[in-house]
């Protein structure tokens, strides 16, 4: 059986990699990157693919399949706010086609495109868990403030798509939880040109984040797949 961490070179793939060697130090840890990740741990598996595409995570899942792996936990940090040419809108005159579609395609596709071949991995009859990092801010009921369209739109997706997953893997895996997280605002390149706005005490370094998320997966159930998470462990609105 192993856990594996998909988006392994970020901030936060790092901290809860190493945070998950260190609670489950005989379980198979995998990290799963698009480039290489700059501080290795003894004893865990690492494995650079050039992309996330269907193909590609096909390929990687079959691999796994065939040297008789299985899977018992996946962790997801993969998503994006912003990059050197993309930046969150603050009014509809900034909105372009290029960027939504780039947004929805890191944050909503390509985590249902993992859930969609980690599923085979997963035993039909065994308790295991597959978490997403999302965001309050995909959160309908919960937006006040507006803006921020492509991110909150596509987190919002997110939501979706995993609640619709949970469904109908209810009914093949009983025991398996789909959840998303909202892991808080982490001090890491994502939120890093954004920082300055936030209090001393609401920017949490990636340790404690991460420590926060596995507190929040370890207390999971069943009948709660499908959820959005707080990191604090309230579920979170649609």
């Amino acid at each position: 059986m192993a856990m594996v961490v998909f988006g392994a070179a970020g901030g936060l793939g790092l901290a809860l990699t190493e945070k998950l060697h260190a609670t489950y130090p005989e379980q198979q840890i995998i990290a799963i990157s698009r480039k290489p990740v700059s501080k290795r741990l003894a004893g865990v598996n690492y494995v650079t693919v050039g992309d996330y595409s269907d193909a590609t995570l096909a390929e990687w899942a079959s691999d796994f399949k065939k040297s008789g792996g299985q899977l018992d936990g996946v962790i997801s940090t993969v998503g994006m706010l912003h990059d050197d040419s993309t930046f969150p809108e603050k009014q509809l005159t900034d909105i372009n086609p290029e960027d939504l579609e780039k947004l929805f395609h890191v944050n909503a596709i390509t985590p249902l495109l993992i859930l969609k071949h980690c599923q085979t991995l997963f035993d039909k009859k065994q308790a295991a868990f597959f978490v997403q990092l999302s965001a309050k801010v995909g959160s309908i009921e919960d937006n006040y403030l507006g803006g921020w369209y492509s991110y909150r739109a596509s987190k919002a997706a997110l939501n979706m798509l995993l609640k619709t997953a949970s469904i109908e893997l209810k009914r093949s895996h009983k025991q398996l939880i789909v959840a998303a997280i909202h892991p808080g605002t982490t001090d890491t390149g994502l939120s890093k040109p954004f920082q300055k706005r936030v209090p001393k005490d609401k920017l949490y370094s990636a340790e404690q984040s991460a420590e926060r998320i596995l507190s929040v997966i370890r207390e999971l159930e069943p009948a709660q797949s499908g959820s959005l998470f707080h990191w604090d462990g309230t579920r979170l609105p649609y």
